[in-house]
């Protein structure tokens, strides 16, 4: 393999070097593009609670529903205009950090959040509450800058620093045995 590269570059000897600058251009293009800062959303919901109950001894039950939803740039570039879509208007919600936004009821019945921007790292939090109507979900988010990305969040328990410390110590000697198997498997 070695031969015939060798033997396809002195082919092309008269073009070395306006191939050397084309490849190294390419390269060059490549890495900056792969390094470039991006807008990257995800977003998700936490928790949802659905609670039945009388106000009055003989009156109707009511229904009330909550939920926690969570929109995050985790890229490197600011997100402008983000959008968040709804199923139904929620009777009320809330986000937080507070910030100017634009809300508005769709032709097809859905819920329109618009969020002028979101920065780098920025974590934006929609608590809603909704009584005696439809559920409301979080159909989508939108942005002109990315596709977001839907994660699942679940609930996880929090260790203190004695027990990170144990596990960050098994996954750095998990990795340098496995590097050093590898490096002992191809040079033997």
């Amino acid at each position: 393999m070695r031969e015939i590269i060798s033997g396809l570059w002195e082919v092309l000897e008269p073009f070395q070097d306006f191939l050397s600058a084309l490849i190294l251009s390419l390269l060059t293009a490549a890495v900056l593009a792969a390094f470039r800062p991006r807008v990257k959303l995800t977003w998700g919901s936490t928790s949802l609670s659905h609670h039945s109950f009388k106000v009055r001894e003989d009156g109707e039950p009511i229904s009330v529903s909550t939920e926690k939803l969570y929109v995050q740039n985790i890229g490197r570039r600011a997100a402008y205009d983000v959008e968040l879509i709804l199923s139904a208007k929620p009777t009320s919600y809330t986000l937080w950090q507070p910030r100017d936004h634009q809300a508005k009821s769709l032709s097809n019945g859905a819920f329109s959040i618009l969020v002028p921007s979101l920065a780098p790292k920025e974590l934006l939090i929609i608590d809603m509450i909704d009584i005696d109507l439809l559920q409301p979900k979080l159909i989508g988010v939108n942005c002109p800058d990315t596709i977001a990305e839907e994660v699942s969040f679940l609930a996880q328990r929090q260790f203190g620093a004695v027990m990170n410390a144990i596990v960050f110590y098994l996954m750095f000697a998990g990795l340098v045995g496995t590097l050093y198997f590898a490096i002992a498997l191809f040079f033997r």
